[in-house]
């Protein structure tokens, strides 16, 4: 069977049906309850009835299945399966708690035959049942009150699967009664702030209950972890009485850790034997059962001196960590040592004692052999040794150091020279012997300077290690070269005569420095085969010497003078107006011929002459030039000399023509002004010019003749005094005709003829009238081809009186005018 135990808060659990009893045998009302759900039946609630102010009290609530009398099979029902668990729970708010017993009370067994049989029938209980704890924790404020308990339960139907019955809700009801006024109490825990570890428990603290108008009262103190070191609690409290509220305090202290001792025993001495020496032992001791041996270490345990011993123990939970040291004496042990001296010629090495000394396993120690001095120069000594050994005995002796003179030797080495006109010391000496004796001895010459034979020697006369000794020897002295030289100036230019521009000198060791004379051939015409030569014989210190070499004869200059007339005009024809002569050193002048190029038309012209020289002259060229300038032109312009009529179109009757040197003949264009109006007109013509002419222009003038006005005729009378009387608004013809020469003219758009009528006045007196109408006669004008004339109709003004003049101007600019007065 399941066993469990909780304080349930929020839990729904399914039962089929559940009945909930208060008390303890006596069982609340019955519920309602089908197989389906729990229905809310009439037990009675849970009464605690009156509970004193503060105090904690319990009701016990049985919970039991309740049959609804269906079977398990039946479609739709969830009823128990037969022979399981349904788990009750029951949850509730404070100041309610509640409590599910464990083991079989938290459960109710479902029987055997409870499912699917007609044992228990409608509302028959299960034999057991759950019982449920609720607890009310009463306040400190008098007066009725209410809570809710809930319970649910759970688990499975005949098919096995889950089910849950409830929740069912019981009503609680308490009264608290009449509570008095508790003094509040004060707990309060002293301890040290720490104890040092012991190996026991550690109880160093008290506890002091004090309250308002009472007697201090001592509490017992708890612990937890006050055995070892660390950190220990300390706890004390007061639950509270019926006049007194509870207190408690709680504080800490540190268990310190208890210390150790480290001890360490060694021996005062040993002897070095090369290896380790580990001759100590250490142990540790402490309170709570603390004793161990501890591993020593060494330093300088090896080498014969002071060794020092170490243990140190480095603690534990409960114990701080301890050391101890201590020395002991490393004593040294005794060496073989053998030494001897030395006996021998100087050789310049230094000389002492030789010996060897060997260790406890036969090591080799010479390295703490001192053979003491050493001797190089003669006689020798004594040297005094030693022997000082890390860890070996210390030794000292004596040894003889024999040193005799050693012997010299001179070597003399010469070179042959050469004549200089200086003292010649070629030669050196050096004397060499054992120690390493090479030094310069100085050497003594005869007849060392003129060229022949001279002699050099060389003495050495001992020194403290060292034999004296003596060389002599010989070395020529030659002649010295010369050289000759030949120095020639450049360049030379052949003249027609013998050229000597070439010097020579000798020279010599000893200052030898003189002039020679130069011997020359083919030293006339230019060329490269001019040649000098110079020889000195030789002298009684100086071997002879001669140089040759040849020199250049250039060819001399020559020149072109080119002289050309001028100025000249172009004409058409080839100029050649130049002339070239050539000159140069020894030679005759002469003319060459001149050619030309651009020596025809206007501009720069080229001229140049040329001669390729001869044998002892650089040919030569020579360019130059002129100027042929252009030639004039001649512009004419030819018009007629008759006059022209107008036409009212431009006027173009003129030709012109240029002509100029070289066949130059053409036309060109004519431009007039003025040829459009009566009068005189020009006509002009310009020539630009062009690579061989220069620009040229010329005019001319013709006459433009107006046309001939014949009219007005009958019926208008003329005249500038003929005032023509008219009735107002009637039509007066004016008539006339107009001749361009001979020729009439018929053609109106040629006439463009323009008509004006102006108000005139009738009396002298009146100088201003107003223009009363201006017409072209473009709609009335009209030419009579049989009369030979043109007729304007004009309609003349209706008002009376007055006065009018009529002009006619053609496109010519001639005019006829009439006076006219209405009435």
């Amino acid at each position: 069977m399941k066993q469990r135990s909780s304080v349930l808060s929020a839990v729904a659990l399914a039962v089929s049906a559940v009945l909930v009893s208060i008390g303890g045998a006596a069982y609340a009302d019955d519920l309602f309850v089908d197989g389906d759900a729990i229905a809310v039946g009439t037990q009675a609630d849970i009464e605690f009835g009156t509970v004193a102010c503060g105090s904690t009290t319990t009701e016990q609530v049985a919970v039991y299945l309740k049959s609804n009398g269906h079977q398990g099979n039946t479609q739709g029902q969830k009823v128990f399966k037969n022979d399981t668990w349904v788990n009750v729970t029951a949850e509730t708010t404070a100041p309610l708690s509640v409590t599910v017993t464990d083991g079989v009370a938290g459960d109710i067994e479902v029987p055997e035959d409870w499912e699917g049989t007609a044992v228990y029938g409608n509302n028959d209980l299960s034999p057991t049942g759950a019982t449920v704890t609720v607890t009310l924790t009463a306040g400190t404020t008098p007066g009725g009150r209410i809570g809710t308990v809930t319970f649910s339960g759970s688990g499975t139907n005949w098919e096995g699967k889950p089910i849950t019955v409830g929740p069912v809700s019981k009503t609680a009801r308490w009264t608290v009664g009449p509570c008095a006024t508790k003094t509040d109490t004060t707990t309060t825990l002293s301890c040290p702030d720490s104890v040092v570890y012991t190996g026991t428990a550690l109880t160093p603290c008290t506890a002091t209950l004090t309250s308002a108008g009472g007697a201090s009262l001592s509490l017992p103190v708890s612990y937890a972890s006050n055995t070892l070191a660390g950190t220990a609690t300390a706890t004390a409290s007061f639950a509270g009485d019926a006049t007194r509220n509870p207190s408690d305090a709680t504080t800490t202290f540190e268990i310190a850790k208890a210390p150790s001792t480290t001890t360490l025993d060694c021996p005062a001495s040993v002897t070095y034997t090369g290896a380790p020496h580990t001759p100590c032992s250490a142990s540790v001791v402490g309170v709570g059962g603390l004793a161990a041996s501890v591993p020593p270490s060494y330093t300088d345990n090896i080498a014969a001196g002071t060794g020092q011993a170490s243990a140190s123990y480095p603690g534990d939970d409960n114990h701080s960590g301890s050391s101890a040291t201590k020395s002991f004496a490393i004593l040294p042990a005794g060496a073989t040592c053998t030494v001897t001296g030395y006996a021998g010629v100087y050789d310049g090495a230094a000389h002492g004692a030789e010996g060897t000394c060997t260790g406890l396993n036969d090591e080799d120690l010479r390295s703490g052999l001192s053979l003491g001095e050493t001797f190089i120069d003669v006689p020798g000594g004594t040297a005094r040794w030693n022997f000082a050994f890390a860890n070996y005995m210390p030794q000292s002796g004596t040894a003889d150091i024999a040193i005799g003179p050693a012997a010299s030797s001179i070597a003399l080495v010469c070179s042959d020279t050469v004549y200089d006109g200086t003292a010649k010391e070629t030669c050196t000496a050096k004397v060499t012997g054992g120690g390493g004796l090479d030094e310069s001895v100085p050497v003594t010459y005869q007849k060392n300077t003129a060229a022949g034979e001279a002699t050099a020697s060389a003495d050495y006369a001992g020194d403290r290690n060292h034999t004296s000794s003596t060389a002599s020897t010989t070395f020529r002295i030659a002649k010295a070269p010369t050289t000759t030289t030949i120095t020639c100036t450049a360049p030379n230019t052949y003249t027609g005569q013998p050229l000597t521009p070439c010097t020579a000198r000798v020279v010599g060791a000893g200052g030898l420095d003189d002039a020679v004379t130069p011997t020359y051939e083919n030293n006339i015409a230019a060329g490269p085969a001019a040649r000098v030569s110079a020889a000195y014989p030789g002298g009684p210190n100086h071997e002879p010497s001669a140089d040759a070499t040849t020199f250049e004869i250039g060819k001399a200059a020559s020149s072109i003078a080119l002289a050309c007339i001028g100025p000249v005009v172009y004409t058409g024809e080839p100029h050649t107006p130049c002339t070239a002569v050539v000159s140069g050193a020894g030679l005759a002048a002469f003319t060459v011929p001149v050619t030309y190029v651009d020596n025809v038309h206007a501009g720069d012209a080229g001229a140049s002459a040329s001669w390729q020289g001869d044998d002892n002259h650089v040919g030569t060229s020579v360019q130059g030039g002129f100027v042929i300038g252009k030639a004039p032109s001649l512009v004419v312009v030819n018009c007629p000399t008759a006059k022209i009529p107008f036409s009212g179109s431009a006027i173009e009757p003129c030709t012109a023509t240029v002509t100029g040197a070289g066949g130059l003949n053409q036309p060109l264009t004519v431009a007039y002004t003025g040829n459009t109006a009566v009068g005189f007109a020009t006509a002009s013509a310009s020539f630009p010019g062009d690579a061989d002419h220069l620009a040229g222009e010329g005019s001319a003038t013709f006459e433009i003749e107006a046309w001939k006005l014949d009219g007005f005729y009958k019926p208008v009378d003329m005249g500038t005094t003929v005032l023509n009387v008219v009735k107002g608004g009637s039509t007066v013809p004016l008539k006339f005709a107009v001749r361009a020469g001979e020729t009439e003219v018929t053609s109106l758009t040629t006439l463009k003829a323009a008509f004006v009528v102006k108000g005139a006045s009738c009396d002298p007196a009146d100088a201003k009238s107003d223009d009363v109408l201006t017409t072209t006669g473009n709609t009335t004008l009209r030419y009579d081809a049989t009369a030979h004339q043109w007729i304007q109709n004009w309609q003349t003004p209706k008002t009376p009186g007055k006065c009018y003049t009529v002009v006619l101007t053609t496109a010519d600019g001639s005019t006829l005018s009439a006076q006219f007065q209405t009435k």
